[in-house]
């Protein structure tokens, strides 16, 4: 075992685990932690999203349901203030129509996505790529043009929080994409996505429609089995395969469009999770979940503030037991990351985990909470926990 009390563990290293010879209390701890720590996720998330939305998160979605924040909407986790913040903070790419997708953005009308000259400088004479010109954005969207910002909830802090409890309650990859408009026309008209989504109106209002199950791709429905009117806080989760629409009212708004990929969402689309580390289809739910990783980023912070400030789990999918190893560590997945640690180690990662976020006690009098100061410093080395504001 190395000095470090928590390690990585690479392919040869695995081979060494002995399943079983786990110490029952901490196989009961762990189980605790998870199910703590779901329950801790899911009471923030009902006030954010709602009880009937929360309460449908945990399987796969079979109808649509309506939820709304409870409290002051100014306490969203985003609104046009942090959008905008983002928006000019640092130079940003704006993708061409049919290249560049590791770009920041995209711009679309109803008829499609748009070159990204349009709304740029190009970076160099034969990029796909340019650098957004706020001034040309700002009146793009004037103009009626939607602006679609990628995994949205990787810039901004609160949003990172957020998407962390969906994955915990629903044990599904998240990904999301904020559509800013100021139109009056849906830039992409009656059509389904392959997974659960959940549409939550940050700011402003957009009507949203659901067709009824045989509408084509591209509409018109038969029939309209649901029009309701977002507003600021409101959201709307709906199954996938589900035809919707969302049309902007003619005044400023921003939408999250927050997609759940389950495991059964990469098998039916024969496409393996490389991204979250699998080499093949998880086998199974459970093992799906302990492949998730947070949107909450390592830590800033120095390491030694985890002496007096508070310290945020980044394992959204919780902790799998897996054995021991002839070392004496425990042997455990998180985070799409096998680990070997102190027994030590993996209960005060749990105790960490179901109480998240939360603080570690170092008095340097007590031997023992000195020796969890160091091991939460080892868990941050690993990426597993993150020190907070």
């Amino acid at each position: 075992m190395t000095s470090r009390a928590v390690r990585r563990l690479d392919e040869v290293d695995r081979l060494a685990v002995q399943q079983g010879d786990l110490p029952p209390q901490l196989v009961a701890r762990v189980r605790t932690a998870n199910e703590a720590a779901v329950q801790h996720a899911a009471t923030r998330l009902r006030a954010r999203l709602g009880d009937r939305v929360v309460a449908a998160l945990a399987a796969p979605c079979t109808e649509p349901a309506l939820g709304t924040a409870k409290g002051d909407t100014a306490a969203l986790p985003c609104g046009r203030a942090q959008y905008e913040w983002w928006l000019t903070a640092e130079p940003r790419l704006v993708a061409n129509a049919t290249t560049g997708a590791n770009a920041d953005m995209e711009f679309r009308d109803a008829k499609g996505k748009l070159p990204g000259e349009r709304f740029g400088n190009r970076l160099e004479p034969d990029s796909d790529t340019f650098q957004m010109d706020i001034h040309r954005v700002r009146r793009a969207l004037t103009e009626g043009i939607t602006l679609g910002i990628r995994q949205f909830d990787r810039c901004i802090p609160s949003l990172a929080e957020l998407v962390d409890d969906i994955i915990a309650v629903s044990g599904a990859d998240v990904f999301t994409k904020l559509f800013v408009s100021a139109g009056s026309t849906s830039i992409t008209g009656w059509h389904s996505d392959r997974q659960d989504v959940i549409a939550f109106m940050l700011w402003g209002s957009k009507r949203f429609q659901l067709g009824d199950w045989d509408t084509p791709e591209g509409g018109p429905p038969s029939q309209v089995v649901l029009d309701e009117v977002l507003h600021e806080g409101d959201c709307l989760l709906f199954p996938e395969g589900h035809p919707h629409q969302a049309v902007p009212l003619g005044e400023d708004s921003g939408l999250l469009s927050i997609a759940l990929l389950r495991r059964h969402n990469w098998i039916s689309r024969d496409q393996v999770p490389i991204h979250l580390g699998a080499a093949e289809f998880p086998p199974s739910d459970e093992a799906y979940r302990k492949l998730l990783r947070a949107r909450t980023g390592p830590s800033a912070e120095p390491v030694p503030s985890i002496k007096v400030g508070r310290v945020r789990s980044l394992i959204p999918g919780g902790v799998e037991l897996l054995g021991s190893a002839s070392s004496g560590e425990i042997v455990f997945a998180a985070a799409g990351g096998v680990f070997g640690a102190s027994t030590q180690a993996v209960a005060l990662l749990a105790d960490l985990h179901a109480d998240s976020p939360t603080t570690v006690h170092a008095a340097k009098s007590d031997p023992a909470e000195r020796a969890d100061s160091t091991i939460a410093a080892s868990l941050i080395e690993a990426g597993l926990i993150a020190c907070v504001p």
